[in-house]
């Protein structure tokens, strides 16, 4: 694994080397993974930068976990022989879940040991974790609860203090392990399948859809937001109501005497004598 690694490095200095200026340079390596012919000769090399990139993406690095996904969508489709194969993909989702979820475990752990002190003692840390990130992921936390694990695996740039501040925050370990993975069935089957039709129809569509389906990514997590506050607003207020109905206690039924009025008859007092 380390020497793939070191290989991969190796790789991407030469290929940097044959473009100038860092967007050209950036730009010549993916395209290089999107080139059929490369990679079928590195698949290796390939799949050890996705494993690579993924984990340390949940770690806090800056790093895109959108085109290694791709990447791997469009090396599963040329090893399936320019087929769709939904075992090999099956195979897939399971070989790239598991370093993001490592990594987002890693995350999780830091917070739950260190807590949120920790980004003032560690400078590096307190860079990723500026304190108005933290406060706005709080608030998410406070009003949304559990789901902003979900929410905050779409959305890119808030992951790693989304996962941070579960573990500070004692979020249980399993639910935390559920919502990311519910957050992983939603968006890596996405990257993956463009990879498949990167592979049909060329890295020029895949680079005009992609910017397409980052933006759908961005309004769905805010559609979804909207929608789950709304869902929380409906659920707070019949609680409430029930609250409010437990404390003023059962209503008493009116007591109505029943007991028969006597009435005089209508023909004067009753005789003594018969």
């Amino acid at each position: 694994m380390l020497i793939s690694i070191l290989k991969a490095a190796l790789t991407v200095v030469a290929l940097g080397a044959t473009h100038s200026g860092p967007g050209r340079w950036i730009h010549g390596l993916v395209a290089s993974f999107f080139d059929p012919e490369w990679n079928d000769e590195h698949r290796g090399i390939i799949w050890a930068v996705i494993v690579f990139i993924l984990f340390f993406a949940g770690v806090g690095f800056p790093l895109p976990e959108d085109i290694p996904l791709t990447v791997s969508g469009f090396t599963t489709f040329k090893l399936s022989g320019d087929r769709f194969v939904a075992l090999n993909y099956a195979i897939t989702m399971a070989v790239v879940i598991v370093p993001i979820l490592a990594g987002d475990l890693l995350t999780y752990s830091i917070g739950r040991r260190w807590g949120f002190a920790l980004p003032a003692r560690v400078r590096i840390i307190g860079r990723l974790l500026p304190e108005k990130r933290l406060a706005r992921v709080q608030r998410w936390f406070d009003h949304y609860g559990n789901f902003t694990v979900f929410l905050g695996r779409q959305v890119a740039g808030v992951r790693f203090v989304t996962f941070f501040s579960a573990g500070a925050m004692r979020m249980p370990l399993s639910k935390f392990i559920l919502f990311d993975f519910l957050g992983c069935l939603v968006s890596v089957p996405i990257w993956l399948t463009l990879g498949a039709l990167a592979a049909v129809h060329g890295k020029e569509w895949l680079d005009v859809v992609a910017r397409k389906v980052g933006n759908t990514f961005l309004l769905s997590a805010i559609g979804l937001f909207v929608l789950f506050y709304a869902m929380l607003k409906v659920r707070s207020a019949l609680r409430a109501r029930k609250a409010a109905a437990a404390r003023v206690g059962p209503v008493e039924p009116a007591v109505v005497d029943t007991k028969p009025t006597p009435v005089e008859s209508s023909r004067g007092p009753a005789s003594d004598t018969p």
